[in-house]
């Protein structure tokens, strides 16, 4: 239990000694959107009776950057420590793989959930009466949502071996996904074709789930949709541990 809350300890010490980079950054990019698109787009109707965009926007920004950066910290941690080589130190530890595994993962939740918070509170005025009405469904999407990035993360920075690989992975695979998982939109305005797209993306569950956290709406079946969000969790985080525990781009 020790190694395992050092190594929290240590990971966690690390992003917030640089928190106007990792708190107060993302909280300006959530308000610029919130600032733009709640104002141009005022007007947009949300297909949901009594909810104004600006509401409909907040609890999309607010999970955007809870994923974004619960991947960002992993994957960087990781990336770095073997750049630098000190990844070596943390592999000759009498630690297991498993602690090492679920402390970088722990870590990353911690942040992506400090950053969620920091948001929602920066951002929450542009709304109406934005008070959770489904707490525990808001905490599980907010949860297990931010250990898939996590556990993608962690995947992510284990198998680059430059930084200019994890910026594509990040640039070309999280961020599309992300973005088309319906942050800025109602999935229901898609077409047929797009509609069985998004259908197998698993932001589009956890931004759909937290957004009913927040304001009661849900654009696609809550049970199916936590059931799925948590395979992906439990399929993600297996094949992160595997690779931890093998050691690939890490030991060699």
């Amino acid at each position: 239990m020790f190694p395992y809350l050092e190594l929290v300890k240590k990971e966690v010490y690390r992003f917030l000694s640089i928190w106007l980079q990792t708190l107060l950054g993302p909280l300006s990019t959530a308000l610029l959107y919130q600032l733009i698109f709640g104002h141009h787009l005022a007007e947009m109707q949300t297909g949901i009776d009594g909810v104004t965009y600006n509401t409909f926007l907040i609890p999309g920004l607010v999970i955007m950057q809870v994923l974004l950066n619960s991947f960002g910290n992993g994957s960087s941690s990781i990336i770095q420590s073997k750049y630098t080589g000190n990844i070596i130190y943390i592999l000759m530890a009498p630690i297991t793989p498993f602690v090492v595994y679920v402390a970088y993962l722990t870590a990353s939740i911690i942040r992506g959930v400090l950053v969620g918070v920091v948001i929602y509170c920066g951002i929450v005025w542009f709304g109406d009466n934005i008070i959770p009405k489904a707490p525990w469904v808001l905490l599980f999407f907010l949860i297990i949502g931010a250990s898939i990035t996590a556990g993608l993360g962690l995947i992510a920075g284990i198998i680059s071996e430059k930084f200019e690989q994890l910026a594509g992975f990040q640039s070309f695979i999280m961020v599309p996904l992300i973005y088309l998982a319906g942050i800025f939109f109602n999935p229901n305005n898609f077409t047929n074709a797009w509609q069985k797209i998004v259908m197998i993306n698993p932001f589009m569950y956890i931004v759909d789930g937290f957004r009913y956290g927040c304001i009661g709406y849900s654009s696609y079946n809550l049970t199916f949709g936590v059931i799925f969000v948590l395979c992906s969790a439990i399929i993600v985080n297996i094949i992160g541990y595997s690779l931890i525990q093998s050691g690939i781009k890490l030991k060699h």
